[in-house]
């Protein structure tokens, strides 16, 4: 995760608070889409009396709708760190 430099005028610990919760996001977006196919699954098979044919299946969804979030949070970061490395515009001031 890259690392937000924070304004000189801007106190250093509401930086890293705001970057230690972007962390933990990190784990709910993989976490709950896991556990809630899981929990999902169990509840209808044992509803409709079918083994564990659900459980695996929304296990699997699961873990992909999780990978789907870090994909997407990989590339939301990677959109941010190459706009902080992007030269400033030649009609915009370099100090700002």
């Amino acid at each position: 995760m890259g690392v937000r430099k924070p304004d000189p005028g801007e106190p250093l610990f509401p930086s890293l608070l705001h970057e230690g919760f972007g962390v933990l996001t990190i784990g709910w977006d993989l976490g709950i889409p896991i556990v809630g196919g899981v929990l999902g699954g169990y509840a209808l098979d044992r509803w409709l009396g079918t083994g564990h044919i659900f459980t695996l299946g929304l296990l699997v969804l699961g873990v992909i709708g999780a990978y789907y979030n870090l994909s997407r949070i990989i590339r939301e970061l990677d959109r941010r760190d190459r706009a902080r490395k992007a030269p400033p515009a030649e009609n915009e001031d370099p100090e700002s």
